[in-house]
């Protein structure tokens, strides 16, 4: 594929300059501490030749990993560096540890636990560096190399705007793009072919246009262009599409999250023990709610109400009661609202306080919930709420939540269902534990007392 020769090159680079990386770490772990009187903690006799000896397994642990892993595989899909260098240092430290079994048993000379701990350490602050001299580089060469490779767009598809932007804005494509046709300029098309050399044809058919793409590649097969087909999904599309194959079959995933079996396991890893660590340590609060909500008014401590979760399904969802017994008898299932003369005094303030959810650990102990996800909703306002609001039954694709992006970001309460949805839908299709981490971290300064909290 064309797009993805360039990174092909480029992964090459990236390879040397890890070898290197790693490399020169080794020597520097060794100088720092032999040759310094920084880690001098006995007085060690060790000979750098001993430690190159290593090199080569050093060399084959990494590049085992690496490669294992597909941190060379050619991807046109731009990454963010910090994710880039998040992914290294998870690779790196597999990476290690086989490195050391390894040598362990194949190697007699005992090696300084603390040498493999100072390599263990610089490595992913070398690593880093080794890569932004790769990106300069790059930037450079693509700065001063004026063949471009030509391209031209077919359709009028939703995507075409998005696809002009990509091609301008990613100088690691290097294309260039020549025009833009729609599907009835078949023999402007069929004449600029012949006139240039067009590396790419990128067809983007709109919903009308999606019956005719067959008539418009018989017309392109007779040229030795690369056709990129973006084919038409709809107008509304929420989360990313993913193609998976099925039997040989090219398959498009329109709403798959992104949280699959190891996101799901670390994920509930997490819940488990961040519960039982948040009961443990504030139950002398857990304690205090009870006592004042056994004492402002009469009836049970807890509330449970049903509201729906994961995949659609039905559960208790537990509360500290913050409402008098029996107070939607006469107004029905309505939202709380500001001076709500259902709310017990306490009730206001634990609801202030976002206090009265932390029962909703217990649901999360259960498997109904996670500490992070989209709040979960009673079914008779989802039944409301999935006619009025487009998307809205996708929040349901994960596990529902005591926090939430949503909520860290302000939407709670009484505020925009539309703002919060799309808060939802974007923690859903970009979930990752550090944003779950990120998420927990913020929600005591951003998501924890809120005016709109009734």
């Amino acid at each position: 594929m064309l797009l993805s020769r360039h990174s092909e090159k480029l992964n090459i680079f990236k390879a040397i300059s890890d070898l290197l990386c790693i490399s020169l770490s080794w020597i520097f772990a060794f100088i720092i501490r032999f040759n310094t009187d920084l880690l001098k903690v006995i007085e060690d006799k060790e000979s750098l030749i001993n430690y190159l000896r290593l090199w080569p397994l050093l060399i084959f642990s990494y590049l085992f990993i690496f490669i294992s892993t597909h941190v060379y595989s050619r991807n046109i899909e731009k990454k963010k560096i910090w994710d880039e260098n998040f992914e290294i240092i998870k690779k790196h430290t597999i990476a290690f540890f086989i490195f050391v079994t390894l040598s362990y048993f194949l190697y007699q000379h005992r090696f300084s636990r603390l040498t493999l701990l100072i390599f263990f350490i610089i490595l992913p602050f070398v690593f880093p560096i080794g890569r932004s001299f790769v990106r300069k580089f790059n930037r450079i060469y693509l700065k001063y190399n004026k063949r471009k490779k030509q391209a031209i767009i077919i359709g009028n598809g939703p995507q075409v705007l998005k696809i002009k932007e990509a091609i301008s804005f990613r100088s690691d494509w290097n294309l260039e793009l020549i025009s833009c046709h729609s599907f009835t300029e078949v023999d402007v098309v069929s004449k600029i072919l012949k006139r240039n050399d067009i590396s790419i044809v990128f067809v983007i058919p709109s919903a009308e246009e999606t019956a005719h793409v067959n008539e418009i590649y018989e017309h392109l097969d007779k040229n030795l262009s690369e056709i990129l087909l973006i084919p038409y999904l709809g107008e509304r599309i929420f989360f990313e599409p993913k193609s998976i194959k099925i039997e040989g079959i090219l398959t498009i995933a329109l709403n798959s999250s992104s949280l699959h079996n190891t996101g799901r396991f670390a994920k509930r890893f997490f819940d488990i023990i961040f519960s039982l660590a948040f009961l443990l340590f504030f139950s002398p609060i857990y304690l205090m709610c009870i006592f004042l909500v056994k004492i402002s008014s009469a009836g049970p401590v807890f509330f449970k109400q049903e509201r729906m979760g994961l995949d659609g399904k039905m559960f208790y969802c537990y509360k500290f009661r913050g409402m008098y017994v029996d107070a939607e008898e006469k107004s029905g299932p309505v939202w709380a609202k500001e001076n709500d003369n259902r709310t017990t005094p306490i009730g206001k303030w634990l609801r202030k306080t976002s206090l009265d959810e932390i029962p909703q650990f217990i649901n999360v102990l259960m498997g109904d919930m996670s500490v992070v996800g989209p709040r979960p909703e009673r079914p008779v306002f989802v039944e409301n709420f999935k006619t009025q609001i487009p998307g809205y039954m996708l929040r349901h694709k994960v596990k529902a939540g005591i926090t939430g992006w949503a909520q860290i970001n302000g939407w709670r309460g009484n505020t925009s269902l539309e703002k919060r949805i799309e808060c939802d839908l974007w923690y859903i299709q970009n979930w990752s534990m550090w944003l779950d981490l990120k998420i927990v971290f913020l929600t005591p300064f951003k998501g924890l007392i809120h005016p709109n909290a009734y």
